[in-house]
């Protein structure tokens, strides 16, 4: 806390990120109880997060006396009354004992017991047999002799016999009983522990959702590429002893040229036939008028373009713009050191290829620049199921996967999607940071952070 540089950390509170903040501003909020000492933070530089306390004090400063620990003969004493969760389970079923009771049995006590109560189920079972078997033996013959004598003494001895066989509650069908509940009930609960949680559903790859939400403004959603010849030019002006010079360029007009400056070009295509020669040629247009058409040119132009080797130019992103509209398209070239200008559908160029068309969304998306936000979590949550026995009642808890989302955002938009990413990329992840589009497009995106759908049986704590 006194070292020369104060320190910064970022916190996590909730599914927000805080920070980077100062000790003194977290001294502040650990006094006014805005945060606990289980609050993860993360130093600055550092991915990993900590509770406040490995930072901080908290508590009061009362010293607690720590009490002498247990020796090792009454860790081992106490280990040996504890009961497995096998007998545990009989203790249970077999109705030895109940949830509030069933705790006070040490481990030999509860198999003393559970012994005890097979022993005698085994027994009774024996018995039971044995009365059976006793009884079938001595019906037989008896029956047999005593059918060819009286006709109704058959029917007293087989009632006789009866009363040795069926009795009430039979030890061996309450013995199967409680173990097919036993195995059941494990059954039950090794099914809900094995259950697996979904992905979280209703998401769309990311390249979808950034050409949902793609506006293409209509002033900027056409390209020009078009093509001129210049040979005649080129001709005539060799042919007088002219130098055309390497400087050209292609200048798109704000509007359709008009009035003064319409005139102008006009003029200057019209001296273009006869660069420099005939009493209409382009040098007497430059003495005289050329001055004032550069100006207006200048100024009317809104941007400009190169002109390649094949004497083809492109305008991207500008208005739509058809072959009607050649005149706000004028060529920029230099004749003897000077501007010379004429609209690309002047008679003194071959007009070769024009196509104007509307730019392809791939286009503008691959401009699209997303920005991390904010970072948050969801899941982690505690889901219970009941397995119900004949005697009791069970419960088995499970916890959802934790995902991570990064939240993103263009600059301007108000609301921000959520893209689902692993721990690493989370970890790494900054606020502010622009998203690589060509690794994330595959990333699943949501308009707000969602958990595994609730398997069946579960239910929320």
């Amino acid at each position: 806390m006194g070292s020369a540089r104060m320190r910064h950390f970022t916190i996590l509170i909730g599914n927000e990120t805080q920070g980077p903040l100062t000790e003194d501003a977290l001294i502040a909020m650990i006094a006014d109880g805005s945060v606990g000492a289980d609050t993860p933070c993360a130093p600055e530089g550092s991915t990993e997060w900590v509770p406040l306390s490995a930072y901080f004090n908290f508590g009061s400063k009362l010293k607690v006396k720590q009490g002498k620990q247990l020796s090792t003969e009454a860790e081992q004493e106490a280990a040996t009354t504890r009961i497995n969760p096998d007998l545990r389970k009989k203790l249970l079923v077999y109705g030895l004992a109940d949830a509030a009771t069933v705790d006070g049995f040490t481990q030999t006590q509860a198999t003393v017991a559970v012994s005890t109560k097979e022993a005698a189920l085994r027994t009774q079972l024996r018995r039971h047999r044995t009365a059976k078997a006793t009884s079938f033996l001595l019906a037989v013959p008896l029956a047999i002799f005593a059918g060819f004598l009286i006709p109704p003494f058959p029917a007293a001895l087989g009632m006789l016999a009866a009363t040795g066989i069926f009795e009430t509650g039979s030890a061996k069908t309450e013995l199967m009983s409680c173990r097919q509940s036993i195995k059941q009930m494990r059954l039950s609960v090794q099914n809900i522990e094995s259950v697996e949680f979904e992905k979280p559903r209703g998401g769309i790859p990311f390249e979808s959702a950034m050409a949902n939400r793609l506006v293409i403004p209509p002033e900027s959603s056409f390209a020009l590429n078009a093509q001129f010849g210049q040979s005649r030019i080129n001709d005539d002006i060799t042919q007088a002893g002219g130098r055309l010079g390497q400087e050209r360029l292609v200048r798109l007009l704000k509007e359709i040229p008009s009035g003064r400056t319409l005139e102008l070009l006009r003029a200057s295509e019209q001296s273009l036939l006869h660069p420099l020669t005939g009493p209409q040629n382009w040098a007497n247009f430059r003495a005289t008028d050329g001055p004032e058409l550069e100006k207006l040119i200048l100024g009317a132009t809104l941007r400009t373009a190169p002109i390649g080797k094949d004497n083809t130019f492109t305008f991207e992103m500008i208005e739509p713009i058809n072959s009607s509209m050649s005149s706000m398209v004028v060529i920029q070239l230099s004749i003897n050191g000077q501007k010379a200008f004429a609209s690309w559908g002047a008679d003194c160029f071959d007009q070769t290829d024009w196509r104007a068309e509307p730019l392809p969304s791939a286009f503008f998306l691959a401009r699209e620049r997303y920005i991390v936000k904010t970072k948050v979590t969801a899941g982690g949550k505690a889901l219970a199921a009941s397995v119900t026995t004949r005697y009791h009642k069970f419960n088995v808890t499970r916890v959802s996967p934790t995902w991570r989302y990064l939240g993103v955002a263009r600059m301007g938009d108000k609301d921000a999607i959520y893209l689902l990413v692993d721990e690493k990329r989370f970890a790494s992840a900054k606020i502010n940071e622009v998203v690589d589009q060509s690794k994330m497009a595959t990333a699943q995106c949501f308009t707000e952070p969602v958990e595994s759908p609730t398997p069946p049986r579960l239910e929320a704590l």
